[in-house]
């Protein structure tokens, strides 16, 4: 199968100080800072640059400075431009060609042009929030008309809207300066998956002026994945619009915004961890397909007229565990005939009638949240490249060199950390066994073509470490394994840009963020998942769970089959997501199945109709939830399970 300031540090006590749904929600802040340039940045560990890695070095290679004084416009455009096609802006690097990984050393970079990406794929590393820094000039021409953004970053640029796969932005902080009431920060698109991730969005104006912090409003956004993210400033924080398709965000801090922090205008949102502090309304949800997963969120500094959020009488809204202090009102919706939260706190809410076959409790099945344990990154001077042992890509050539062997030596070699550099094509045709002293195998955009047959690709086995990481990577077109990891251990697992899965040994934990995964086989196992796309018309359901717990925050699927399957008392939570039929092939199937299970679920459906939404078993009776009892093919919150 295809597997494919001071015034930030105020900010951080602040956050630090409100960790109020679920202590430890938002594990990303801390009041610990990191300062470079005379500004303070959150102290996210940013991802180590081992040697060898395969990025292209801005200043190394480019001539880039990065010393605040010099425009580094031209030297950033020469990598972030380059593309295959140039009728879409796409240029090339006279050295390097077409790059997609493109690295930030610590810095401050003066730009007076927008830095408009060239072709798709592309993955810009900084060297941390409070080390790298994207700045634009003050008053720079292009960016004064508020009526008229312009964006600074643009991951997206002419690419076509639904291909531009795995777009990654990490570790800096980027500042439309002073005097640019126009701005946009960053327009971060990216398609399937890709994240942004320990990343500071801020406007050094005075009067925090700018236009958008975080944009993600041109055609088919997503679905991705945002977390660890800091916006100060602007007009609006965060602006999502399009119905197609989704993003999944985690958290998400939003100071001083002007109008509104979090904006959506018609896109299918999960939200966990927002932390703002504002006086206008922190989260404004409107449009006809606007839906919103909020869970986890403290919203304050209110304003004793506004509210801390505002769902129109199109939108769909479901709230839980919000926090609010200082507003007027904590909720006002006019949708279904309009309700409002006096607050100041929101238990749990959902703008349209719960709906259900069964008879249950009227409230989501709320499954305890855990987020990934903390592995550090460690002496990288300790890494071993499987480059060291041998493997090399093949870059599409037809003579590919079997990379099985190297891959496993470097595994064995008693090092802790794997790394695997950026390439394309290493080929892969046996079984790699995760074992020994094995605790993370790191790949730096490094592409792998599995060809393993009903093998899987990767095995985890028991290993010296509890807890294994397995980040980063990809497939090529046309790789072929039984599933991308077997987890044949009950080590904790934690997947960062994860494929397919299935445990032959049950009864551990599992953590996976944004991944492109299918089949997702979980038996008796405890799973939380932040971001997955699913498309098959070959498996069904995509995602199984076999008597455990699933904890899902955002997915988007295609194609025609079951979603999700929970069976053997499985209990499976979905807090939001796009169910998007582009096409149906095989034939009707219901979205959801639950036989003598539990499940709540938040989504909406989109495309070719899935006539069947929800199909339920419970004491031998089945029954079925058509899509014209749903709210516009749409429920913010279904819920299935007998209550306790």
């Amino acid at each position: 199968m295809r597997t494919a300031a001071t015034v930030f540090l105020v900010l951080l006590v602040a956050v630090c100080a409100v960790l109020a749904p679920g202590a430890g929600a938002f594990e990303g802040y801390r009041a610990k800072t990191v300062s470079a340039r005379g500004a303070a940045a959150p102290a996210w560990e940013p991802l180590p640059m081992p040697p060898g890695h395969g990025f292209v070095n801005v200043k190394t290679d480019c001539g880039a400075k990065g010393d605040g004084r010099t425009d580094d416009t031209d030297a950033l455009l020469s990598v972030i431009g380059t593309g295959k096609d140039p009728s879409l802006g796409g240029t090339t690097h006279p050295k390097f060609g077409v790059v997609r990984e493109i690295y930030l050393p610590a810095g401050t970079y003066l730009v007076s042009r927008p830095l408009i990406a060239g072709g798709k794929k592309k993955w810009i590393q900084g060297a941390g929030a409070g080390e790298t820094i994207i700045r634009l000039k003050d008053g720079c021409p292009g960016f004064q008309d508020a009526a008229r953004p312009q964006v600074l970053l643009d991951t997206k640029g002419k690419v076509h809207g639904a291909q531009n796969f795995g777009v990654q932005v990490h570790d800096l902080t980027i500042d439309v300066g002073r005097g640019n009431p126009g701005a946009v920060g960053l327009h971060f698109h990216t398609n399937n998956g890709g994240t942004c991730g320990n990343v500071v969005i801020r406007s050094s104006d005075l009067q925090r002026r700018g236009a958008v912090g975080l944009a993600m409003n041109q055609w088919a956004p997503g679905p991705g994945l945002v977390k660890n993210l800091l916006v100060e400033g602007f007009d609006k924080g965060i602006f999502i619009a399009h119905d197609q398709y989704s993003m999944v965000f985690e958290h998400v801090a939003l100071k001083g915004q002007r109008e509104v922090g979090f904006e959506n205008a018609g896109n299918t949102v999960s939200l966990r961890g927002l932390h703002s502090t504002n006086t206008v309304p922190a989260v404004r949800n409107r449009g006809s397909s606007a839906m919103m997963c909020l869970v986890e969120a403290h919203l304050g500094g209110g304003g004793a007229r506004a509210a801390a959020i505002e769902n129109t009488k199109d939108g769909g809204l479901f709230a839980r565990d919000v926090t609010t202090a200082g507003y007027g009102t904590a909720l006002t919706s006019d949708a279904a005939g309009g309700k409002e939260v006096k607050g100041p706190n929101v238990e749990e809410f959902s703008s349209h009638p719960v709906l259900s076959l069964f008879d249950s409790p009227p409230k989501s099945l709320g499954l305890p949240i855990e987020d990934p344990p903390r592995v550090p990154y460690g002496d990288v001077s300790a890494w071993v490249s499987v480059a060291a042992h041998g493997a090399k890509p093949s870059y599409g050539q037809k003579e590919r060199f079997d990379c099985t062997e190297a891959f496993q030596k470097a595994i064995d070699s008693g090092a802790e950390t794997v790394y695997v550099p950026a390439g394309y094509g290493y080929l892969i045709t046996g079984t790699v066994h995760l074992r020994g002293k094995l605790k993370r195998l790191i790949s730096y955009n490094g592409q792998i073509t599995a060809r393993t047959g009903e093998k899987p690709l990767f095995r985890l086995e028991d290993g010296a470490s509890p807890v294994f990481v397995l980040e980063g990577g990809g497939s090529t077109y046309g790789s072929e394994c039984g599933v991308w990891i077997e987890h044949a251990s009950r080590r904790t697992l934690v997947c960062v840009g994860v494929f397919s899965y299935r445990n032959t040994v049950p009864g551990g934990k599992v953590f996976m963020e944004d991944g492109c995964a299918v089949p997702l086989v979980f038996d008796r196992q405890k799973v939380w998942i932040r971001h997955v796309n699913t498309e098959s018309y070959e498996v069904n359901p995509h995602i199984v769970n076999r008597g455990g717990d699933l904890w899902i925050l955002g997915i988007k699927t295609e194609k025609d089959r079951t979603i999700i399957g929970t069976y053997d008392g499985g209990r499976t939570e979905l807090l939001g997501g796009l169910l998007y039929k582009n096409r149906e092939r095989v034939g009707q199937a219901p979205c959801f199945i639950n036989v003598g299970s539990s499940h709540s679920l938040v989504y909406r459906a989109k495309g070719v109709p899935y006539d069947v939404h929800v199909e339920e078993t419970r004491g031998g009776q089945k029954r079925t939830l058509p899509k014209e009892k749903t709210h516009g093919w749409r429920a913010t919150l279904y819920v299935g399970y007998e209550g306790r």
